[in-house]
């Protein structure tokens, strides 16, 4: 069944799917190959831009190694300072807050002064007054306490 240079004979009946198999075969190692090919290419591109992520890393650090810490010192002064402004300023604006809102309130009381007085109803100090006057009226008639009207149970009971 094998010739001297080591190849079998195949019948014909098998040939035809022998021959279909080793085409396909082929594409099979040709896909393999491109694969085998882009992954290799990518893997290039990434080892690559792996080292340029390191030198970046690296420069970075250098940067950072280089820097003036003093300044930090001098950072923290400046916000102290503007701290304090910032409290004096803040205490300022609530004593002027403070003004304003005792400003309001006796402007508030002069306008509600100034509506009893236009609407004719008399003030609790007016009402107040005059109670007093109405309790020496009625001690100088001779009634040490004014006249209390009775209540309508106590009539009821009284009676």
């Amino acid at each position: 069944m094998a010739d001297k240079s080591g190849n079998m004979k195949v019948p014909e009946f098998l040939r035809e799917p022998l021959d279909a198999a080793q085409s396909r075969l082929a594409e099979f190692e040709e896909e393999a190959q491109r694969v085998y090919s882009e992954v290799q290419r990518v893997l290039k591109d990434l080892v690559e831009k792996g080292r340029a992520s390191r030198k970046d890393v690296a420069e970075l650090v250098q940067r950072l190694s280089k820097q003036d810490w003093k300044r930090v010192d001098e950072i923290k002064g400046r916000v102290s300072k503007l701290r304090e402004q910032g409290l004096s300023r803040a205490h300022e604006l609530r004593g002027r807050a403070e003004s304003f809102r005792a400003e309001a309130m006796e402007r508030l009381e002069d306008l509600q002064t100034k509506a009893v007085a236009f609407l004719g109803v008399a003030t609790r100090a007016e009402v107040e007054e005059l109670s007093r006057e109405l309790e020496k009226l009625a001690s100088r008639l001779g009634n040490d306490k004014p006249a209390r009207r009775r209540s309508p149970k106590r009539r009821a009971a009284g009676a």
